[in-house]
């Protein structure tokens, strides 16, 4: 079972490349499970099943949302022993840090599970007026990150303005593949940046002594 995880400030887009995202790994035949914050957020209908304390939403024959109330550990289990996933596509708040969520599951000794290279999305628009004034959690974020997608492209003005925020996040995490792309027009760039996620994370991560999960106010990930 691979899990993915989408980081990402708010409005970054990350709703909007998980529906594409499912869409691209149901027609590969993939079983798909979502966590997310709120089940609001994905804002897509279906029948609600209960699986003791975890509550999902059946999409479709491939596909579940779930949304995170408890714990981290007992949510992937409950999600395996009555779901059994292929991909598990996670979305923390925007104010997480993906790379201490991928340490905390590792530490949780799952068998059989691999991880997709951790993607952050940056927005694109808001970026170009924002560079030189993140805050330390948006720079670290930046800077975890194996992928980093720069999404809204067709927000910018122009090609000086990408190559600027390009610059900029370099800088800020200069081992990341950058790809530059628009979630909700689609094209090459995002077919490009689906086939990234077929890949296996490379990466280690180490605890840092921030703990994003408590600052966000997230369920605590058990480790």
């Amino acid at each position: 079972m691979k899990c993915i995880l989408i980081g990402g400030f708010p409005g970054s887009g990350k709703t909007t490349l998980i529906r594409k995202l499912v869409e691209h790994l149901e027609k590969q035949g993939h079983k798909v499970a979502v966590i997310v914050n709120k089940i609001g957020e994905i804002g897509i209908d279906g029948d609600t099943i209960s699986k003791g304390e975890v509550e999902t939403r059946e999409i479709t024959s491939g596909c579940v949302y779930c949304t995170l109330k408890i714990n981290m550990e007992y949510t992937l289990r409950t999600l395996i022993a009555s779901y059994n996933p292929d991909t598990i596509i996670i979305e923390p708040t925007g104010i997480a840090f993906p790379g201490q969520i991928k340490r905390n599951i590792e530490n949780i000794g799952i068998s059989g599970i691999t991880f997709a290279p951790i993607v952050n999305l940056v927005d694109a628009g808001r970026l170009s007026k924002e560079t030189g004034e993140l805050q330390t959690f948006m720079k670290k974020q930046i800077g975890e990150a194996e992928i980093l997608g720069i999404n809204k492209v067709e927000l910018i003005n122009n090609c000086e303005e990408l190559l600027e925020i390009c610059l900029f996040l370099r800088k800020l995490n200069p081992r990341a593949r950058m790809i530059h792309f628009s979630a909700r027009q689609g094209g090459e760039s995002l077919d490009k940046l689906l086939g990234l996620l077929e890949e296996t994370s490379r990466r280690k991560m180490t605890m840092g002594r921030e703990n994003s999960i408590q600052v966000s106010g997230v369920t605590a990930y058990s480790s």
